[in-house]
C-alpha cells in the first residue's frame, strides 16, 4: 500500500512537472510574439525584457536566444558608437549560444556572419569569421549560404554582381522566395522598376502573404508612382497580417509612411496625413513620416 501511494505520488509529480512545462513553453511562445511585434514598432526597450524573459523560461531554446541576439543588435545600432564593444559581444554571445544549442540553426549562423562583416575589425568584426560561417551553412543549405554571399555583394555596393548571386541561390532553391525579394530591393537602387515588380510577383506567387514581399511591393509603387493601387493593396494587406515566428517583418510605421506615400500621390492628401500621423504614433522617431506631413502643409 505505501509502495503504490510512492508510486502514485511520483506519477502526481511527474504529469505537475509536466504540465508546469508545457504552460512555461506556451508563456515563452506567447512572450516571444509580443516581443517580435514590439520590434515591428521599432519598441526595442520594451522588446528586450520579454525576449530575456522567454530564454528565462526556456534557457534552452535556441530561437529565443537568436531573437534576443537580434534585439540586442538593434539596441546596439541605435546607440552607434557609443555601445562600442560591449554592445557587439552581447549581440555575439546570444548568437553564440543559439548555435552552441542547436548547431542546425542555420538562420543564426547567417546572423553571426552577418554581424562579424558588418561590425569594424576594432569591435571584433572579421571577414574571415564571416566566411567560416557561411562554409558551415553551405554543408546543409548551398542556396542559403550562396544568398548571403549576394547580400554581402549588395553591401559592397556591387549591385549587379549581387543580382547575379541571388540568380545563382534561386537555382539552387527555386521554392524560396527571399532571394526575388532581395533582387526586387536591388532593381528598386538601380531605379529599374519594371524588373523589381517582377521579381516580387515571382516571390509573391511562391508564398502571396510573403510579408516583405507585400512591403516591398508597396514601397515600390510608393517611390516609382507605377501600379499604385497593388502597392496600396500590398500594404494594407501586410499591416493585417499577423506575425509567423519564421518569418521577418518591416517596421510597421514605414508600411505606413509608404501607403501615405500612395495615397499622396493618388491625390487623397487627407488620407495621406492620417498614415503619415499613425507611422510617427507608431514610432516618433520616423523621420520621413514628419518630413511628409509637414510637406503636406505647404
Amino acid at each position: 500500500m505505501r509502495r503504490r501511494t510512492r508510486h502514485l505520488a511520483a506519477a502526481t509529480l511527474a504529469l505537475t512537472v509536466v504540465g508546469v512545462s508545457v504552460a512555461a513553453a506556451q508563456n515563452a511562445d506567447a512572450l516571444h510574439l509580443q516581443a517580435r511585434e514590439l520590434l515591428r514598432r521599432n519598441d526595442v526597450a520594451a522588446a528586450l525584457p520579454l525576449f530575456e524573459n522567454c530564454v528565462a523560461a526556456e534557457p534552452a531554446n535556441s530561437r529565443h536566444r537568436q531573437w534576443l541576439g537580434r534585439a540586442r543588435g538593434l539596441q546596439t545600432a541605435q546607440k552607434g558608437i557609443a555601445a562600442g564593444i560591449g554592445g557587439a559581444n552581447k549581440v555575439k554571445a546570444e548568437f553564440e549560444k543559439a548555435i552552441e544549442l542547436e548547431p542546425n540553426n542555420l538562420e543564426a549562423r547567417h546572423d553571426l556572419a552577418v554581424l562579424y562583416r558588418v561590425v569594424p575589425r576594432l569591435f571584433g568584426g572579421s571577414n574571415a569569421k564571416a566566411a567560416e560561417q557561411v562554409a558551415i551553412i553551405r554543408q546543409k543549405d548551398p542556396a542559403l549560404a550562396t544568398q548571403i554571399e549576394a547580400d554581402f555583394l549588395a553591401r559592397d555596393k556591387k549591385p549587379r554582381e549581387a543580382i547575379a548571386m541571388h540568380e545563382k541561390s534561386i537555382r539552387l532553391n527555386p521554392a524560396r522566395p527571399r532571394p526575388h525579394v532581395s533582387i526586387a530591393i536591388l532593381y528598386q537602387g538601380l531605379k529599374e522598376w519594371e524588373k523589381s515588380f517582377a521579381a516580387l510577383d515571382r516571390a509573391l506567387a511562391l508564398d502571396p502573404k510573403y510579408p516583405i514581399a507585400l512591403y516591398q511591393l508597396g514601397r515600390a509603387a510608393s517611390l516609382s508612382g507605377a501600379q499604385l493601387d497593388r502597392g496600396e493593396k500590398a500594404l494594407r494587406t501586410y499591416l493585417a497580417l499577423p506575425i509567423r515566428p519564421e518569418l521577418e517583418y518591416p517596421p510597421l510605421a514605414s508600411a505606413h509612411h509608404r501607403l501615405g506615400g500612395i495615397l499622396e500621390k493618388n491625390g487623397d492628401r487627407q488620407a495621406a496625413r492620417a498614415e503619415y500621423e499613425t507611422a510617427l504614433r507608431i514610432d516618433s522617431a520616423h523621420k520621413d513620416s514628419r518630413a511628409a506631413r509637414e510637406d503636406l502643409k505647404r
